[in-house]
């Protein structure tokens, strides 16, 4: 009897240890940031720092279009920097609206390192009334892909932009996880970034776009969404990966249709 005593506390004690390792560690997990030296300069557009916290800013890159209809807030995945995502960000150019891109604390050229969800909600928030003070609402358009859906969903359900584009969005990360295990508890999940939650609060029109071959976010997570509202309409990317989505012409035409 004590030795299978012993076997249970042993498992016991490695998924505690598992658990805690998971939940430090989930940060390094979740953001894969790519900073940049001071002396970078963007092929496009111009920087903008904005002050999130006390000596923290956000770098962000602004392209203007000339007799601009208002601007595209564009929330990027989870790697890499603008370096990286003004290619993705360049098929939203030619519209007649201006870019906005930030990159997030930690990514970039932007200070510091995201430590919550609160602070990452909060961040972008300041973004939007970056955005807010120079535009009417009614001009702000948000995009957000991947990582970025959830941060662009709560911006959504928050305030009163024209309308919000999601590419490959998820549920929520607590589902994202279910997805590989159920064993750790949904309470060690410190960005649960719930678009469902989120939204089911958004008034403005909803358009999502996911692909069916997406190895990173299942297709179905859209199909969950999609269903919350008859506002929100579902784009399907046939034969297309989670890595593709942000590329494909569909994306880039419908946009440019809906934003006229």
């Amino acid at each position: 009897m004590w030795i299978l005593r012993r076997i249970l506390i042993s498992i016991l004690a490695l998924y505690v240890i598992a658990c805690a390792v998971l939940y430090v560690a989930q940060d390094q997990i979740i953001f894969n940031p790519d900073k940049l030296p001071e002396d970078y300069r963007f092929r496009a557009g111009e920087e903008v720092e904005i002050e999130v916290a006390p000596n923290i800013y956000l770098n962000n890159v602004y392209v203007r279009e000339p007799s601009s209809k208002g601007v595209i807030l564009y929330l990027h995945g989870n790697r890499g920097s603008n370096r990286r995502c003004l290619r993705q960000a360049e098929m939203f150019m030619g519209m007649g609206y201006d870019l906005f891109m930030p990159d997030y604390r930690g990514y970039g050229k932007s200070d510091g390192n995201i430590e919550s969800e609160k602070q990452l909600l909060s961040d972008v928030q300041q973004v939007y009334d970056y955005l807010s003070a120079r535009y009417d609402e009614s001009q702000i358009t948000i995009v957000g892909y991947s990582l970025g859906t959830g941060m662009a969903s709560y911006l959504a359900a928050h305030n009163d932009p024209a309308r919000l584009c999601l590419i490959a969005p998820y549920t929520s990360f607590i589902d994202l996880k279910n997805q590989w295990t159920r064993l750790i508890p949904d309470f060690l999940v410190k960005y649960p970034l719930n678009n469902e939650k989120y939204l089911a609060k958004v008034s403005c029109p909803v358009q999502l776009f996911h692909g069916t071959e997406d190895e990173v976010i299942p297709y179905q997570s859209s199909e969950v969404l999609s269903q919350l509202s008859p506002a929100i309409q579902l784009t399907t990317l046939d034969q297309t990966g989670h890595r593709r989505a942000i590329f494909h012409q569909t994306v880039r035409s419908t946009i440019r249709r809906i934003i006229g």
